[in-house]
C-alpha cells in the first residue's frame, strides 16, 4: 500500500482493486457523481487546503487497502427491501483485528460533515485504524445527510445500526452486550443526542453505550440558532421547523444522570464550533455525577480527525483505556 502517496489522485485509490463497495461512502453525500467530484480529482496532499490533515488520510487509507487486502473489511445494509433512495445508502462498514476478541465492546464511528455529508476518509477512517490495532472491531456508519431534519432522521439510522448489530452480534463475532460510539462534529452531535435517554437510546429501545468519544461536539444548539436568524445549523438538523424542535434535542438540557459516561476532545481554536460546547457537556456530565474527561489541546484544529500532530494526539489510545476502566467495573 506504500505505493498510496500524498500525491496520489482520490479517483485513483477508488480504482484500487476492492475499493468499489466503498469509495462512494469515503466522502459520501447523496448526489455526488464521486469519480468526478472536485475531490476526486484532487490528490491526497489537497484535501490539506480545508484543513483537514493528509498525513492522518493516507494513513488511514493505507490501514483500509490492508484490511481489504486482508479480508477484514465487510459491509452491511441496515434497511433492506426499501425504494427510499437514502436509506438505500445507509450502512456499517465493518473492520476487523487480525484475532477478533468478543470480550470487548465494539465500536460505530460517525463522522461528520455538517449533516450534509459523512467525512468517514477524513475522521473515522484514520480513528478505526488506533482501535482495529489495540484489537477492537470497529464499524463506520453512514448515516441520512443533505435531507429535511437531518438530524432526526440520522437518529433513526443509528438506533437501526444499533439494534441490528445486537440482533447480528452472534454471527458478526461482536460482543453481544457492550458498545461504544464516536463522533466528531454534526456525527458527534448525532452521537451526543443518542446519549441522551429522552432523545436516543433509550426512547428507541437500544442498549446504552457503555461509554462515548464526543469529538468537537455540538450540544448546544439554541445558541448556534441565536446566531442566525434563519436557524444556521439548527435549520439542517431539525427543518423547517426548528424553532419547535430546539428544546427537544437541545442536548445540555437533557444530560442527566442515565448518560453514558464520556471521552470528550476538542480544541481551543476550533473556529467552526466553538469548544465552549465540549466544556458544557463536561460540566453537566460532573453535575450528573457521570464519569467523563474533556481532553482540550491549546491547538488542535476543527476537522482534526485522530489528532495527528495536533495537541490532543494520541487521544484514541486514551479514550480506549478510559473504555477498558469502564468495561471493568
Amino acid at each position: 500500500m506504500d505505493k498510496i502517496t500524498l500525491d496520489t489522485k482520490l479517483a485513483d485509490i477508488w480504482d484500487l482493486p476492492g475499493m468499489e463497495p466503498y469509495y462512494k461512502y469515503m466522502l459520501y453525500t447523496p448526489h455526488e457523481i464521486y469519480k468526478n467530484s472536485p475531490f476526486a480529482n484532487g490528490t491526497v496532499k489537497d484535501l490539506g487546503i480545508i484543513g483537514w490533515k493528509p498525513e492522518g488520510i493516507l494513513a488511514g487509507l493505507r490501514f483500509f487497502l490492508e484490511k481489504i487486502d486482508g479480508g477484514r473489511v465487510e459491509q452491511y445494509r441496515i434497511y433492506s427491501g426499501t425504494d427510499d433512495p437514502y436509506k438505500k445508502d445507509v450502512n456499517l462498514i465493518q473492520i476487523s483485528p487480525e484475532t477478533p476478541d468478543a470480550g470487548r465492546p465494539f465500536i460505530v464511528l460517525c463522522a461528520g460533515g455538517g449533516y450534509k455529508s459523512v467525512c468517514t476518509l477524513v475522521e473515522s477512517l484514520p480513528t478505526a485504524a488506533h482501535m482495529v490495532r489495540a484489537g477492537y472491531t470497529v464499524f463506520l456508519l453512514t448515516y441520512r445527510v443533505d435531507v429535511p431534519a437531518a438530524a432526526v432522521l440520522a437518529l433513526d439510522d443509528m438506533a437501526e445500526a444499533v439494534k441490528w448489530l445486537f440482533g447480528h452480534a452472534r454471527e458478526l463475532g461482536i460482543n453481544p452486550s457492550l458498545y461504544a460510539v464516536g463522533g466528531w462534529s454534526a456525527g458527534a452531535n448525532l452521537v451526543s443526542n443518542w446519549g441522551c435517554a429522552n432523545i436516543g437510546w433509550k426512547r428507541f429501545g437500544a442498549p446504552k453505550p457503555l461509554c462515548m468519544f464526543p469529538i468537537y461536539t455540538v450540544v448546544d444548539i439554541k445558541s448556534e440558532a441565536s446566531r442566525n436568524e434563519n436557524g444556521g445549523f439548527a435549520r439542517a438538523m431539525l427543518g423547517d421547523a426548528w424553532r419547535e424542535k430546539l428544546d427537544s434535542f437541545n442536548v445540555v438540557d437533557h444530560i442527566d444522570g442515565d448518560y453514558p459516561p464520556c471521552y470528550i476532545v476538542c480544541g481551543r481554536d476550533d473556529k467552526v464550533v466553538p469548544p465552549v460546547n465540549s466544556e458544557m457537556m463536561k460540566a453537566q456530565l460532573d453535575a450528573a455525577g457521570v464519569p467523563a474527561v474533556l481532553e482540550e489541546g491549546e491547538h488542535a484544529f476543527h476537522g482534526f480527525g485522530d489528532g495527528l500532530d495536533t495537541d490532543v494526539e494520541g487521544w484514541p489510545e486514551r479514550a480506549l483505556a478510559f473504555t477498558e476502566r469502564l468495561a471493568k467495573r
